[in-house]
């Protein structure tokens, strides 16, 4: 049979996956409209639309059902010091996630300076990997 936290860990790791590869293709949208030949208005459109409904939902639901999973067992959770780690990784991810959205919000609007995303794309990209390092091996 298979459980409520089985259920959620599963969704929590499906909607990661969804959100971390949206909001990659927002950075790599973005890296386009930084372009001088790109039309900024018209790709950070189409970064700003693939971030508000396709990152933004799937980073919702990552983080309402890992909070919940957590919420099941605080004090299971509260005993794992890879969690924290993870944890600390995955808030770097969510602030990334908003300056990165933001950015895509002012190059709909023509701002060509704000699309220079490259970097914060990078670090996105290692945090995501070590966040999933620490939930799959658990040192």
């Amino acid at each position: 049979m298979v459980s409520l936290s089985g259920v959620l860990v599963a969704l929590h790791v499906f909607a990661n996956v969804v959100w971390i590869g949206a909001l990659l293709s927002v950075v790599l949208l973005l890296s386009r409209a930084a372009d001088a030949a790109a039309d900024v208005s018209v790709v950070g459109g189409l970064a700003r639309a693939v971030h508000g409904r396709l990152a933004a939902p799937a980073f919702m639901s990552s983080f309402a059902a890992g909070l919940i999973v957590i919420l099941l067992a605080p004090r299971v959770y509260a005993h794992l010091p890879w969690l924290h780690a993870k944890l600390l990784f995955a808030l770097v991810v969510i602030a990334l996630h908003h300056v990165i959205g933001a950015r895509a919000r002012r190059a709909a609007g023509g701002d060509r300076a704000a699309a220079n995303v490259t970097a914060l794309g990078g670090v996105v990209f290692v945090c995501a990997a070590v966040a999933v390092f620490l939930g799959v091996v658990k040192p």
